[in-house]
């Protein structure tokens, strides 16, 4: 006698029915006979899965099998296919105001967020097993599940957990916007005056600290900086916005960076190449380069 399981959907029937097929095609070839009929009501399609046990074999055993073969169907079929469609549907209700082109550029973040690369798709196997389990303990009392609702009833915590990577990637978006606004305004700095010296070399030193040298290697001492120095003290500017204060106050004709190794640095080092462009040189290695401890 065959038991019966029903499956139904709206989104995507085709290839929920592609991966049932395939699951239960597996199970055929181990001798277990069954069959996969389509309904359609209205919206939705509605995969009736057939399936016995085979001879000699115990009836909860071939239960127990044939579950496990759907809920890992349904499971992968919701991170694969699915997850997107949700992540879309959640920047377009919550972030409607932002363009298309910026909605994209959020989702994008948002699936790096959920899936890095270095994790090599560790978080993606966690939830695919979470939601596998959700949908065995599903089965193991009811015999007819819809994709839908069981979204939207069984799992809403790994809906919230979609709306906090949405969240975090529009944090992310939005300060790398204010960056790029940034950097805008300080090219605008530069661009309108006339430069004022020469060449300056920026030599960093330990814990982010730096020192200006002229063409001739001499110490820059300039007056201008004076100023920079007493609101660094008062009002606690770290050493990047120094940095940066203080080369855009001495508009240099040329700038050229020696190496270092230290993260701020590194990181400083990104921004004056953002602002300054076509000014900056790279050093490829001198007695200046790395000197911080």
């Amino acid at each position: 006698m065959f038991e019966q399981i029903t499956i139904g959907t709206y989104t995507k029937p085709q290839a929920l029915f592609q991966r049932l097929n395939h699951e239960f095609a597996i199970l055929q070839n181990e001798g277990f006979p069954y069959m996969l009929d389509v309904d359609r009501v209205g919206e939705f399609t509605f995969l009736d899965c057939f399936f016995r046990e085979k001879e000699g074999t115990d009836k909860e055993d071939t239960l127990e099998m044939v579950r496990n073969s759907i809920a890992n169907c349904l499971a992968e079929i919701i991170i694969e296919e699915w997850e997107t469609l949700l992540l879309k549907k959640i920047v377009r209700d919550n972030f409607y105001y932002y363009t298309s082109r910026e909605k994209q550029a959020i989702l994008s973040k948002t699936e790096r967020i959920l899936n890095p690369s270095s994790l090599n798709s560790y978080y993606q196997k966690q939830r695919k097993e979470e939601i596998r389990e959700r949908i065995l303990d599903y089965l193991a009392r009811q015999k007819k599940l819809i994709i839908e609702g069981f979204i939207n009833f069984r799992l809403k915590d790994y809906q919230e957990n979609l709306s906090n990577a949405v969240d975090s990637a529009v944090d992310e978006f939005l300060l790398e916007k204010e960056y790029r606004e940034f950097i805008r305004l300080l090219r605008y700095f530069v661009e309108i005056q006339e430069p004022r010296i020469k060449k300056v070399q920026v030599v960093f030193k330990e814990a982010g600290k730096f020192i200006f040298l002229d063409e001739a290697d001499q110490l820059i001492e300039h007056e201008s900086l004076e100023g920079l120095c007493l609101d660094f003290w008062e009002n606690e500017i770290n050493y990047a916005d120094l940095l940066i204060s203080a080369l855009i106050t001495l508009a240099p004709e040329e700038l050229l960076i020696h190496q270092s190794s230290h993260e701020t640095a590194l990181e400083t080092i990104e921004t004056i190449k953002d602002v300054f462009r076509s000014r900056v040189k790279e050093c490829s290695g001198c007695e200046h380069c790395q000197q911080e401890k």
